[in-house]
């Protein structure tokens, strides 16, 4: 499963063509809630056709914006792949490599020009992304699976079509909501963070299949997100209860952070992170373990696409003087702020660059560098 921001298509898709390109047996790309410009549709035909060796991508076929139902959803070369991968027998013989098969499930209406281009695009405007998701894999289902999978579709479908009337309408939109909003770890994260999304929303459905109501739903989710800690994070730690929930995920996610997660910078022989576009509560929380408890790094910096930085410091630093030396900010010894001259940053790499010519600028030094390894004996 890949998950992407409108921000990061352009390096979603690339991850994904990548990893295509890696793969060892057949490959099918199904984007599911994602209306792709032209020009981001027209790439995808590209590096698809790129990668099929000769073979044509389908293209063209004229689709409205209300397309009807069926029985599937996939084109038939997908829905025949989804069929052999999940009744495949492992005694059965590797089939031979086909070129990749790419459909897209888009039901938002500005996707209609990619629509009326290319085939692999349908656009249903009347059914949500949950819904051509399920839709497209039901036939494929046991009995059991499809049944409760089609009840839950239909459930997210009332939220996101915004379907007032409905009497499910102010749970499906609370639910919607608690996984949109509830960023608690950290962007690099990316596959925990999507088992913490499973984990939430499965939680949430099995609690209101036994006949929960709204209240009680909104009361189990301090417990939802606790069972996601247990047996992820020492189990002191995470029983301590003088210890709060965001403490506990804090700590899941300085667990969790590898070190090529946070790039590093040595500025003026200063070992500083650098974090792009981390939640303030996030990195404030994960700087305190991983900076001031195992003293893996002297700076933390946050920044923002827009330039904006939130420093911070162990004691032997006094980032508000280096803040105003190279960032055009200030503020105490231990936490600063400052902003770089490039308010534009799209991703780490560009905001590594602006902070490297802010402090070569002015005269100071700095160099690419790794973070520690944890002290040995972390700090009460």
């Amino acid at each position: 499963y890949y998950n992407a921001d409108y921000r990061d298509i352009p390096y979603a898709l690339d991850q994904i063509f990548d990893d295509m390109s890696k793969a060892k047996e057949p490959c099918m790309l199904l984007i599911t809630d994602l209306n792709l410009t032209l020009e981001q549709s027209d790439m995808v035909a590209q590096r698809i056709q790129n990668m099929s060796k000769g073979s044509a991508t389908p293209t063209g076929g004229k689709k409205s914006g209300k397309a009807p139902a069926k029985a599937s959803l996939l084109s038939p070369e997908m829905a025949a792949m989804l069929k052999g991968a999940l009744t495949a027998s492992s005694d059965e013989p590797e089939a031979e490599p086909i070129k990749p098969l790419l459909q897209l499930l888009d039901h938002h209406a500005t996707g209609e020009d990619s629509a009326k281009k290319y085939d692999w695009y349908y656009l249903d405007t009347e059914r949500c992304a949950t819904r051509l998701a399920f839709e497209s894999i039901a036939p494929y289902l046991d009995d059991d699976k499809r049944a409760l999978y089609a009840s839950r579709a239909e459930f997210v479908d009332v939220g996101d079509r915004w379907l007032k009337d409905d009497p499910r309408f102010n749970r499906a939109i609370y639910l919607i909501g608690l996984i949109m909003e509830d960023d608690q770890l950290a962007p690099p994260l990316v596959e925990l963070k999507r088992e913490y999304r499973f984990h939430m929303i499965e939680s949430f459905f099995q609690l209101m299949e036994q006949g929960a109501t709204l209240e009680e739903l909104e009361r189990g989710v301090y417990d939802y997100r606790k069972g996601f800690l247990r047996e992820r994070i020492a189990s002191d730690f995470c029983e301590n209860p003088e210890n709060t929930l965001k403490e506990k995920f804090h700590r899941l996610a300085a667990d969790a952070v590898l070190p090529e997660d946070v790039p590093m910078l040595r500025i003026d022989s200063y070992r500083t992170g650098i974090f792009f576009n981390w939640p303030h509560d996030v990195f404030r929380g994960v700087v305190m373990v991983l900076m001031e408890q195992r003293g893996q790094m002297d700076i933390a910096i946050r920044v923002g696409g827009n330039g904006r930085m939130s420093l911070r410091a162990n004691e032997n630093v006094d980032v508000g003087i280096i803040s105003g030396m190279y960032f055009e900010g200030g503020g105490h010894p231990g936490a600063a702020g400052g902003v770089l001259r490039d308010n534009r940053l799209k991703d780490v790499d560009q905001a590594m660059r602006a902070i490297s010519q802010a402090v070569t600028e002015k005269k100071g030094l700095v160099q690419a560098c790794q973070m520690q390894p944890p002290e040995p004996v972390e700090k009460a």
